[in-house]
Order: C-alpha cells, then structure tokens, then sequence
C-alpha cells in the first residue's frame, strides 16, 4: 500500500535526497517528466466505487493503474496499446475482470490531466536488493476545461517492498521528521478540486427534499425542474451516441416528465399541462429507435452465448445490421435535437418551469400542501395495482399485464417524485418491493417485444440484401428462447404478485399513504 506525504514549500527533492543518503543505500533513477490523465465515467462509476484510473503514455503505450482511493488494496498495472475506451476494449485478464463490473456498458471520459516531474529513489539493502521506493513529484496542472494552468501540491510517496517492512517504516519516520504531513486526499481530488470539478456530483436521481406544507404546484415545478436539469446534463452524450446510457438517462427524465404532468393532477392549467404531454410525448418518439436499438446491442453477448457454440458465429449478421442502423437512427435524433421545435420546448418548458406560481388559483390541487396531494394519488395508484393484479389468472390475456405494469410504473413515479415527504426506510422498502414486481411484469414485457422486432429485424435483413440461410435459423432459435423465457416470467408472476400482494405490505401501504394529513414518522 503506498503511503504519500504533502511536500511543504521549500522543501526541495535534493534536500530529501542528501539526508536520505547519510543513512541508507540509495540508487537514483533519471527524472522523468510524465503527463497523467485520470479516468472516470460520466456517472463517475470508479470514484463511487473507491477507486480510481489513472492512464500515463510511456513510449508507445499506456501504462494504466487502477487502486483504491481509501483504505488498503494492491495497485493494478496494465500496460497496452491504445486507451479503452469501454471495459470490453481492455485485453482479458484480471484487470478487465475487475473493472468491467463496476463500469458495466459506461464510456471512460478524461476527468483531469496532471503533469509531474517524477524523482525516484530505490533504497537497497546490503545485497544490493531494492527494499523500498520513495517517489518525489513535482505536480503542476495544465491548461484545461478553460481554467488557468496552476501548482499543485508536491508529494512524496512510499511504495513498500513485500517481505521489507522495517525500511519502509524508518523512511515514514523520517518524512514525518523532515517536516511532511501525510496527505488526506489522493492526488486526483485535489486536482478536480482546483477545477471545480466534484467528484460523485452527477445523479439521474431526482434527490429532493420536498417540504410537507409546500404547495403542490410549486412542489411540481420543482420536481420538473430537477427532471429538465438531467436531460439537459445528458444532452450532448446523447448527440455523440457512443456510450448508451445518455440516451437511456434523456429518455427516463422525459418519462418522468410526462408521468409527472399525467400523475399529478389539477396543478396546472389544462391547456399547460396538455401542450407539455404533447410535446414530451413527441420527445419520446424520436428517441425511442435509438434507444432500441441500443438496447439489442448491449443485449447481443446474451443473445449469441444462448444459441449452441455452434450457431454462435452464424448470428453476427445480425449485429452489423444493428450497428447500421443505429448510425441511421442516431443521426435522424440529432437532427430532431438540432431543430427548432426542439430549441422552443425546452426554452418555453424552463420559463414555464422558472416562472413563479399564481398566488391564487381556482385548480383544485394546486395550493393544497403537497403532502396531502402525494398521499392521495399515491394511495389511488396502489389500489389499481391491487385490483389489476387480483384479476389476472391463468387465461388473462398478455395485454392485462402490459396495463398492470404500466400501472406499477406509475406508482413507482410517483413515489420516487414524494420520496423525501416519508420516513426513508419505509418508503424505500415499499419501493423495492414494487421493484421486485416490476421486474418481473417488464421481464415478460421485454421478451414479448423483442419477439416481435427481432422477426421484423430478419424480414429487413432480407429486404435490404443477402442473408444467410443459417443466420435466419440462428435468429430463429433465438426467438424461441426468448418465447421459453417469456413463458417462464408469466409463471413467475403469480408468485411476485402474491408476495407484493400480503396483507403486511398492503397494511404498509395504507399506513402511509392512506391518510390526507401529515405521513406517520
């Protein structure tokens, strides 16, 4: 584990290499001048996970180091050709086995640069043999994301040898002598801090904190609001379209946006509320061939490692179709994104969003505190759920499902938008439960669709030139794998609801929502 110190200024890396000398064995190696670069997805995956990636060109290569950020942990070091830019890109092996979990399908994005004038010095025994490493830098912070090249902090790090101990605690004795403070806070985070840069600062999560007495149209526009800030924040990696999860954090926003002014009734004018559906509803529709097709591409490993070993390959057609497509997609979405309906709704939404609520207001809902709003339309949701659920049986058509999940997504909504109104503990606990079902009715969902677009897929692929024989049998038992598993899901079902569905958890519900005035705490 490496030990750092802060360097106070006027302290010179010569000064720590004459004393050091008096008494130990030490071998200098040549200073090297070398530029840092540290990694994170936009979401900051890593950071939320204590750990960060730093990538350095030596030469022709990269030499990348994941480690932690706190706490003990062996530094991993990787050299290769060329930056990933995904997890997937990374040669397989251990370091991609423990950095693909945590960066899943996210887009690693330069965070900051550092620029460091390295010293190295090797301490070494009687037998010549090196027994610890002290590293001086000299860090500086170039230009960069507009802001002034700068100093930063000078640093002095011990990297231990395994099996040697004891040299490595005399030089923290010495260091600790010389005047050094151990550093707090890794390197990166001072330097996102001189750039004002916060490390952990995105969410697509509404985190809000609703005040109970709060009118319910001022409450509204402030959940709204919230929601417009996080398209906005996902709008120009949604342009770029190389990392799937801008798109799909643009799209939920806007699913939440049109839930929002269905679900929470009688706060704005009529016409207001049915203008912003339209115009969200049209949102939805230009996104949703990009996100599709996205979706089929994050989901090909799957697709090709169900079929036998000896089909795989025959499947591969089917993913140049895909990429081809969404290329087509993706432009047709920028293009709408460039337009002016575009421009109008999200300039009018803000204004909307911004502009101060009527004092007075003949809407039924509008001036009633917010509590008693959320209460109300959250118990009534819940009771459909319960209702809906209590009739499908063995003969429901699929289509009673589709409505029941529907349903459920509502509720989940809602409950996300009041979230903060409740005790946290309840209502996240309620909230994954209903997750539980959801998963289940969107499982069933999901298979039922990709069904049926993956027939349409084989059709294209005809239609738009040569296709093989065994690709078409491969998709097709592709299809009726995914039938099995739809059929599965639906027997699932019963199950989840019945758990959802327990007198104890309808009581947990009632007690909670069932009740106009104050939630219990």
């Amino acid at each position: 584990m490496r030990i750092e110190f802060i360097i106070p200024e006027g302290v010179r890396f010569e000064d720590l290499q004459s004393t050091i000398q008096k008494n130990n064995r030490i071998l200098t190696e040549p200073s090297r001048m070398a530029d840092r670069t540290y990694y994170d997805s936009f979401d900051w995956r890593l950071y939320l996970n204590n750990s960060l990636l730093e990538g350095t060109r030596d030469g022709s290569e990269n030499l990348l180091v994941w480690r932690p950020l706190k706490g003990k942990g062996r530094d991993l070091r990787l050299r290769t050709g060329r930056m990933p830019r995904f997890a997937r890109d990374l040669p397989a092996g251990q370091f991609r086995d423990l950095l693909e979990p945590v960066l899943e399908m996210r887009e690693l994005a330069s965070r900051v640069r550092i620029r460091s004038r390295t010293h190295t010095l090797r301490v070494l025994n009687r037998d010549e043999k090196t027994v610890a490493y002290l590293v001086v830098e000299e860090n500086t912070l170039p230009r960069q994301q507009g802001k002034r090249p700068g100093k930063l902090d000078d640093r002095a790090i011990i990297i231990p040898v395994k099996g040697y101990p004891k040299p490595c605690n005399e030089l923290v004795k010495f260091l600790q002598a010389s005047g050094l403070t151990p550093a707090q806070h890794d390197l990166m985070l001072a330097a996102l801090a001189t750039i004002g840069e916060i490390p952990g600062s995105y969410s697509s999560k509404l985190n809000l904190k609703l005040d109970p007495a709060m009118r319910a149209d001022r409450a509204t526009k402030v959940i709204l609001h919230r929601l417009l800030e996080v398209m906005l924040q996902n709008e120009d990696g949604t342009r770029t379209g190389t990392d799937s999860e801008f798109l799909h954090d643009f799209r939920v926003a806007i699913r939440r946006t049109r839930s929002a002014l269905t679900q929470i009734k009688e706060v704005f004018p009529k016409q207001t509320t049915e203008r912003y559906k339209t115009e969200f509803a049209w949102m939805g529709t230009i996104t949703s061939p990009s996100r599709d097709l996205d979706v089929y591409l994050l989901n090909f490993d799957k697709y090709r490692d169900s079929l036998p070993a000896a089909v795989q390959a025959d499947i591969e057609p089917l993913r140049e179709f895909l990429i081809r497509h969404q290329k087509i997609e993706l432009r047709a979405l920028v293009k709408a994104l460039n337009s002016a309906r575009y421009r109008r709704l999200i300039k009018n939404w803000r204004d909307f969003l911004e502009q101060p609520v009527n004092e007075r207001s003949t809407l039924k809902n509008s001036w009633r505190p917010v509590t008693e709003v959320a209460c109300e339309r959250i118990w009534r949701i819940y009771r459909r759920v319960i209702r809906e659920g209590n009739a499908i049986n063995a003969e429901s058509p699929a289509d009673d499902l589709h409505e029941l999940r529907k349903t459920c997504k509502k509720l989940r909504y809602l409950m996300e938008f009041f979230q903060s109104l409740y005790p946290a503990t309840r209502i996240r606990e309620l909230i994954r439960k209903l997750k539980t079902l959801q998963e289940n009715l969107g499982d069933f969902q999901d298979y039922e669709v990709q069904v049926t677009t993956l027939k349409t897929f084989s059709h294209q692929m005809v239609a738009e030139g040569e296709v093989s024989p065994d690709t078409l049998l491969a998709m097709g038992m592709l299809i009726d794998g995914l039938e099995r598993r739809q059929h599965q899901a639906r027997k699932t079902f019963t199950g989840r609801f019945a758990d959802f569905s327990l007198s104890k958890n309808q009581g947990h519900f009632r007690k909670l929502f069932a009740s106009s005035g104050e939630p219990q705490v």
